[in-house]
């Protein structure tokens, strides 16, 4: 009895301790003991392609790239390709309508995923960088400097900018992983890029198929594992809304799950401890995450089998469901700021769960369209 108590403690409070404080300390640690600096060019200006994959985004394409193209930065050492996957709302006319000559617009006849997308746009770069970006994201003036800086080294393969959002709980969250992606730049390679905006030698930029991976996880460690490390550029910073509702959140951290989780089957080397610092960071910053749910289920699981259950057991176990229940249900006048951040939580991990269901079953996602709600009338 004691040991099934002692394992549904540890399930239940530890596991998800070591992971959002845990990893971070370690991280730090290893960051101030054993750092591993890289060199950034503040005047290194190499020619850039930016590749925007978009599909059904005729209300803001022209806008997007219309940012792209007016950063601070050469203007003849940038150039943009858009890519419309499979688009039936005009996105390829919003786009042209920008009527710049660096400009190029490619069409897919039907949509297949941003993979396929990139894809398709990589025979038509002829610059040295290549830079994602995603279509609902507002780049810095000075962003693109700051991505290009660190490929002045040699030993760096892939550059990662950093996501802010607006307002709310993501705002929170996203601080929270710039702090860790810094920790991890600095001791060596971060756990992947964020497809908000990221930079790639052109050489190393392999967009084949792999069927439900996340576009910009498997770029960039495919990259990092032939050809050199992934870092953070903190000055590269774009900007984006929170997601809109509920639902759109859920949906979208869903498919996030399973993208990594597919993105990270098909690259098992990357977990072989002699390949450097990326195998236990992957396996910190997002294995250990997805795990979360399942481990505190059977935490809790544990604790009810224990016979007899305590007093305290009972009261954690039932405040965690009534806590599940106020948080599903809705929120309190004078506590939105405590209830929006819970609720968070709480989905975030509940889509984990239906990420790796979705990557169990074998249920992969290439094409998919971001759930917009109804404006009112």
């Amino acid at each position: 009895m004691r040991n099934r108590r002692l394992f549904g403690l540890a399930a239940l409070v530890g596991f998800p301790l070591t992971a959002y404080v845990g990893y971070p300390a370690l991280v730090w640690a290893v960051a101030v003991l054993r750092p591993r600096p890289f060199f950034a060019g503040s005047g290194h200006r190499p020619r850039v392609t930016f590749v925007i994959p978009a599909h059904n985004e005729a209300e803001r394409i022209g806008a997007k790239v219309r940012n792209t193209l007016d950063l601070d930065y050469p203007n003849e050492r940038v150039n943009c390709i858009v890519v419309c996957d499979g688009c039936t709302d005009g996105t390829a006319a919003s786009a042209l309508a920008v009527n710049d000559p660096r400009l190029q617009v490619i069409e897919l006849p039907r949509q297949q995923g941003k993979l396929a997308a990139i894809r398709a746009a990589l025979p038509s770069v002829r610059s040295e960088i290549i830079a994602l970006t995603d279509a609902n994201v507002t780049l810095e003036a000075a962003a693109l400097g700051h991505l290009v800086a660190p490929f002045a080294d040699p030993s760096v393969a892939v550059v990662s900018g950093v996501k802010r959002v607006r307002d709310g709980p993501e705002s929170i969250y996203w601080r929270y992983e710039r702090w860790i992606r810094l920790r991890e730049s600095a001791s060596g390679s971060i756990a992947g890029a964020d497809g908000a905006l990221f930079a790639i030698r052109a050489a190393a930029a392999d967009a084949s198929h792999t069927a439900g991976a996340a576009d910009d996880l498997l770029i960039s460690l495919r990259a990092a594992q032939t050809t050199g490390r992934i870092v953070l550029a903190p000055g590269a910073q774009t900007m984006e809304p929170a997601s809109p509702d509920a639902r759109g959140s859920f949906n979208a951290r869903a498919r996030t799950t399973s993208g990594a989780l597919f993105a990270l089957a098909s690259l098992p080397g990357l977990f072989r401890p002699a390949g450097g610092d990326l195998w236990w960071k992957l396996v910190g910053h997002k294995l250990v995450r997805v795990a979360i749910p399942p481990t505190m289920a059977a935490g809790v699981t544990a604790l009810a089998l224990a016979e007899p259950p305590t007093r305290t057991i009972r009261r954690t176990a039932a405040g965690i469901v009534l806590a599940a229940v106020l948080l599903c249900a809705g929120k309190s006048d004078g506590f939105d700021r405590l209830w929006m951040s819970g609720r968070y939580v709480l989905l975030a991990n509940l889509a984990a769960v239906a990420g790796l269901a979705r990557f169990l079953a074998r249920r992969p996602i290439d094409a998919w369209s971001p759930h917009r709600p109804k404006q009112p009338d």
